[in-house]
């Protein structure tokens, strides 16, 4: 018992009339009270190891987390607060013409980078390297203030923030730049495109990625400043092209200054493909159209060449054209609105995305399908006397007065429209009941019109071959003899692009098989060996009888020749085999046509096919058979022996 606990105790003791010591009154109770001095150095003891305990083990805890636990994270921030990676930007591959002319080669760009978590937190520092950056590069600070205020300011990100900035400035400002927290110039180059109208619609251009781009290019190295092919061959082949960047790599201290530069990874540069576009001979057919345009005051047109044995595409022009060079350096809002807002459309290939009625045109391809399923014979003739009626109707050819009796021969080279009325829909009192419009719609898609030729280019269009089961879907309407009539001189709506005239006129020259056009000839990597080597494909073969090929080879060959449509280039030095064509598009304006003459050359060893449209010129045999005659002049004197070689 406790005496100091019990008070009845010491009541006793000090009642006894003693007078006691300390010691006595505690006696009775040595064996359970230890000293004072004892008592408090055991309570000391206990609360001190507690106390000390505590941190002790918070501490071992804490420890042991930051090491073990978030050991890895910390050592890669470490890592990364030393370590600063920059990317250097791959250059693109060259992009060569058949004959080893180049089309798109890059230019150095230089632009003002930032590192956003480099930047000065404090406002008159940033304001000082701003001031000083905008005199430099002759800007308003604030649109340098613009640019930065979205970035988030602890990203370690590279950014461009002016792009295409001089090389006087960037001169300017290398020297400085170090002296600016956060910001450094980078060399990241860009397209330039040789004689760009000329080649835009083929090539296509770059752009700076967008975010969108960038999400679906995940995980395949591109980077926040990147460059990417957007149109034309620089998207078809963007993979080839775009090459590999590299990496500058510095040691910096905490406050983002450059203490060393270690090894630099070197980036790759991209492929280089090459064509089997002639730069020549693209240019001459561009300067051409172009002239006669101008000439006529008209604003649309476009050409196709291509070797109609392989599908080798030659040239491939559209006009109006555009300065790809402008997307590549980075296109203002101003200059893009002018192209969207363009009523001629500059940025639509017509050559192969335009949609249009081809036209008489189509009428050697009437001829062998008319021939092969019986409905006419070489040697059958029919009286062009300007018009058929049926009943209250009234389908006229383009010769009111008549072109008189006509064979399948004389019938393409004058272009006889009441002949193939005939062969398409028949006509009382000749004994021909005609092809009928389900038969026409097969045999046009024999030579591939409908569906897309599959050219190494995006954006290609199918075109239309309507029938009438077409026509009671799309407008709930039946269809008419004169439908037929129509659509047998390539009118009504039959749309075709000029690479499908193109694609059965070389079909007619070849002998009857159908090739894939394509414009790549190869890629080579930068050492020159050969990466991707094309071939030519065949679409289909075997579909025409080379008898009636040789039927409709001829009536071309006349129409070229007295008395045919295109007689005019009979001058060239070289045979030529054609078909003009005059289409109707807009039926308030039938006096409105578009322009058409296709072709191939030389007649007995076809090396080109040739296909010319001028919209809403008039006649072809006024429009495009010039422009044509001017092209093949050329190509008589430059190409055509040494093809022969």
């Amino acid at each position: 018992m406790n005496p100091f606990e019990d008070k009845n105790y010491l009541n006793k003791k000090f009642d006894s009339g003693k007078n006691l010591s300390f010691e006595e009154i505690y006696a009775d109770s040595k064996d359970e009270a230890p000293s004072i001095e004892s008592e408090r150095e055991t309570i000391n003891f206990r609360v001190l190891a507690v106390v000390a305990a505590i941190p002790i083990l918070l501490l071992a805890g804490r420890l042991f987390f930051l090491q073990s636990v978030r050991g890895a994270d910390f050592r890669a921030q470490a890592e990364g607060n030393k370590l600063r990676v920059v990317p250097t930007y791959a250059p693109r591959g060259l992009i060569l013409d058949a004959n080893g002319k180049t089309i798109a080669q890059n230019m150095p760009n230089f632009e003002l980078d930032v590192i956003p978590s480099d930047l000065p937190s404090d406002q008159q520092a940033w304001e000082t390297e701003v001031g000083k950056i905008s005199q430099i590069l002759n800007v308003d600070p604030q649109t340098i203030d613009r640019e930065i205020s979205p970035l988030d300011r602890g990203s370690t990100q590279t950014t461009s923030i002016v792009s295409s900035i001089t090389q006087e400035q960037a001169l300017a400002l290398i020297p400085q730049i170090s002296n600016y927290q956060g910001f450094s110039v980078e060399d990241n180059p860009i397209r330039d495109y040789k004689d760009a109208q000329v080649f835009a619609p083929v090539v296509g251009y770059t752009g700076k990625i967008t975010q969108q781009e960038l999400a679906d290019h995940s995980g395949q190295g591109y980077l926040f400043n990147d460059y990417i092919g957007k149109t034309g061959l620089e998207l078809q082949y963007e993979n080839y092209l775009r090459g590999v960047s590299g990496q500058k790599q510095t040691e910096i201290d905490a406050q983002g200054n450059v203490v060393k530069s270690l090894a630099d990874i070197v980036p790759k540069p991209g492929d280089n493909i090459t064509l089997n576009i002639d730069y020549d001979l693209q240019k001459v057919i561009y300067d051409d159209l172009t002239k006669t345009l101008n000439q006529y005051h008209l604003t649309r047109g476009a050409a196709v060449a291509t070797n109609p044995k392989t599908g080798q595409v030659l040239a491939l022009v559209s006009i109006p054209s555009y300065d790809n060079s402008l997307f590549a350096k980075g296109i203002s809002q101003e200059d893009y609105n002018t192209l969207l807002n363009n009523p001629d459309h500059p940025l639509l290939n017509r050559a192969i995305s335009g949609l249009y009625p081809p036209g008489s045109t189509v009428k050697p391809m009437m001829a062998i399908a008319g021939l092969t399923e019986g409905v006419i014979t070489p040697q059958t003739k029919i009286l062009d006397d300007g018009v058929i009626r049926v009943g209250n109707f009234t389908f006229y050819g383009y010769e009111h007065s008549g072109l008189g009796i006509m064979d399948v021969y004389s019938a393409i080279a004058k272009s006889s429209d009441i002949y193939f009325y005939t062969v398409g829909g028949g006509r009382a009192g000749t004994g021909i009941s005609g092809l009928g419009p389900d038969k026409i719609a097969e045999w046009f898609r024999k030579f591939h019109l409908g569906s897309k030729l599959n050219i190494d280019l995006p954006n290609e269009q199918a075109g239309l071959v309507p029938d009438p089961a077409w026509k009671q879907q799309t407008r709930n309407e039946q269809w008419y003899l004169g439908d037929t009539y129509h659509y047998s001189i390539g009118q009504g709506d039959l749309l075709v692009t000029p690479l499908q005239v193109n694609s059965w006129t070389a079909t007619v020259a070849n002998g009857g098989t159908v090739m894939q056009p394509y414009i790549l000839n190869k890629i080579t990597d930068q050492d020159g060996n050969v990466v991707k080597q094309m071939q030519p494909q065949v679409l289909a073969a075997n579909q025409f009888d080379p008898n009636y090929i040789q039927v409709v080879q001829q009536g071309m060959r006349d129409t070229t020749l007295p008395g045919g449509s295109a007689y005019s280039l009979h001058t060239v030095g070289m045979s030529i085999s054609g078909k003009t064509g005059s289409a109707q598009f807009d039926a308030s304006r039938p006096d409105l046509t578009h322009a058409w003459f296709t072709s191939y050359a030389p007649s007995e060893d076809p090396q080109i096919a040739l296909t010319v449209l001028v919209e809403s010129a008039g006649e072809g045999a006024i429009y495009s058979v010039p422009i044509s005659h001017e092209i093949y002049d050329w190509w008589a004197a430059n190409r055509l022996n040494k093809n022969n070689q």
